[in-house]
């Protein structure tokens, strides 16, 4: 047999070619358009195979003629266009990122591309500009806001107009919408999430406000609201929403947020002392008499809403820990407990005695896991746990972030001052991790707390 016969016969099939065309278009729209591209080189039927892909463009990737030859039939003679760009000009586009056209002379160029993509089946779509006075901020085109295929949009540093179309002209089948240093005024808010009857989740991140901002949504399940400088944020007819994120942020301004009516609440956090007060349903977490001491100003009540809460996460000083309890009551069905312990104050001195006077809290029968994050032994953590150890009957994990050293003399003595020999549970499983991550903001309990953590515990 020749050598050229023996290598056919050695030769290892082409499994990827075999697959279905969908499959492999599918494949296809994951990788970035010109590693796509590339592959029409591989054979006649993969040639064109390519250009069947809805396209999801990066002009981080695209330089910045051909991101405008793309959308534009504009004449062209100094530099010579790839085949990507020549061929996809009627092509569906999936996704969009753009962040190079964020100069006002820009802005007619960037209402050309964005109307082009939305009218060519856009579905995400992201937007970032630099943060300008607001005279100068990119303003969203008005075709892009009638966009009926658009399902994720990412906005930062732009604007909307004063002037919303009627709904539901807005955004009809919006899934996700994400607002980073964007200008928008209540009035403008309450006409796009009357138009947006498909929104289910909403991020507020440097949300530049100077009134009241009024939240109401019938599909919204989840509403995160970071470093806002709105005085007042309130909730109200969100019959679905399940997670409710909240982070003061740096802003000095101290927000009053009321959450009026959430049935289905599940996941809630951070209650903070920082904020000037927080409200749900008829209960008021205050701290205007002393900032860094919230006070409940109305007996907890059997509310569904607070009864539906599965998961909170709460940020403030354990030497403050008469507040704890208070807060524990009033969710009795809390599954997941996550605690962001801020610095102490030598200002006050931490009431020793105050976990051995309390009766087994209601929630104690369904809490399952504990999360610390800055854990030190201080005597404030060692009793608030120590009494979750004693009294938690349904407990599984105490995750304990430390930042302090953990050496083996270490753990040993905070399973003695845990008393952790007299664990209500016989599952209960005591866990010590290095705390690497020093942030407090909201991002590093929602991460952290869902993948990072999971991901921990199986290693």
């Amino acid at each position: 047999m020749s050598s050229s016969k023996r290598s056919k016969a050695t030769e290892a099939p082409d499994l990827l070619s075999a697959l279905p065309d969908e499959l492999l278009s599918s494949i296809l729209s994951l990788v970035p358009v010109k590693d796509a591209a590339r592959t029409s080189v591989l054979s006649s039927h993969w040639r064109h195979l390519w250009t069947e892909v809805p396209l999801r463009l990066d002009d981080a990737s695209i330089e910045p003629d051909e991101l405008t030859l793309l959308f534009n039939k504009f004449e062209w003679s100094r530099k010579a266009v790839s085949t990507i760009i020549l061929d996809s000009r009627q092509r569906p586009i999936e996704a969009l990122s753009l962040s190079r056209f964020n100069r006002p002379p820009l802005h007619p160029t960037m209402d050309r591309i964005v109307a082009s993509a939305a009218q060519r089946g856009l579905r995400e779509l992201t937007l970032i500009s630099e943060i300008q006075p607001c005279e100068n901020r990119y303003r969203l085109p008005l075709p892009l806001l009638r966009c009926k295929s658009l399902h994720y949009l990412s906005l930062c540093g732009c604007q909307f107009s004063r002037v919303m179309p009627m709904p539901p002209s807005v955004f009809p089948n919006l899934k996700e919408l994400r607002l980073t240093a964007v200008t928008l005024h209540n009035d403008s808010l309450q006409a796009l999430l009357s138009s947006c009857r498909s929104l289910q989740t909403l991020h507020f991140t440097t949300f530049q406000a100077r009134h009241l901002i009024s939240i109401s949504s019938p599909s919204l399940r989840k509403l995160v609201w970071n470093h806002s400088t709105a005085p007042e944020l309130i909730i109200k007819d969100v019959p679905n929403l399940e997670s409710l994120m909240l982070d003061e942020g740096t802003t000095s301004v101290c927000p009053v947020v009321k959450v009026l009516d959430a049935p289905k609440l599940q996941q809630l956090g951070f209650i903070s002392a920082y904020f000037g007060a927080l409200q749900l349903g008829r209960m008021v977490f205050d701290s205007q008499i002393d900032p860094r001491i919230p006070k409940i100003e109305a007996s907890p009540c059997q509310l569904k809403m607070l009864s539906s809460v599965k998961t909170l996460a709460i940020k403030m000083e354990l030497d403050f820990d008469d507040t704890i309890p208070g807060l524990l009551s009033s969710f009795p069905c809390l599954e997941t407990l996550d605690i962001l312990k801020e610095e102490s104050s030598d200002e006050y001195d931490s009431d020793s005695d105050i976990w051995d006077e309390k009766n087994s809290l209601s929630c104690l029968d369904h809490l399952k896991t504990v999360t610390m994050k800055g854990f030190s032994g201080d005597q404030s953590d060692v009793e608030l746990l120590k009494y979750l150890v004693v009294c938690g009957k349904a407990l599984r994990r105490i995750t304990l972030l430390c930042s302090e050293s953990i050496t083996e003399k270490f753990v040993e003595i905070q399973r003695r001052e845990l008393c952790i020999e007299r664990r209500a549970s016989s599952d209960l499983e005591l866990v010590f991790l290095s705390d690497t991550e020093s942030n407090g903001h909201l991002w590093v309990w929602n991460e952290f707390h869902n993948s990072s953590l999971d991901s921990l515990m199986e290693s």
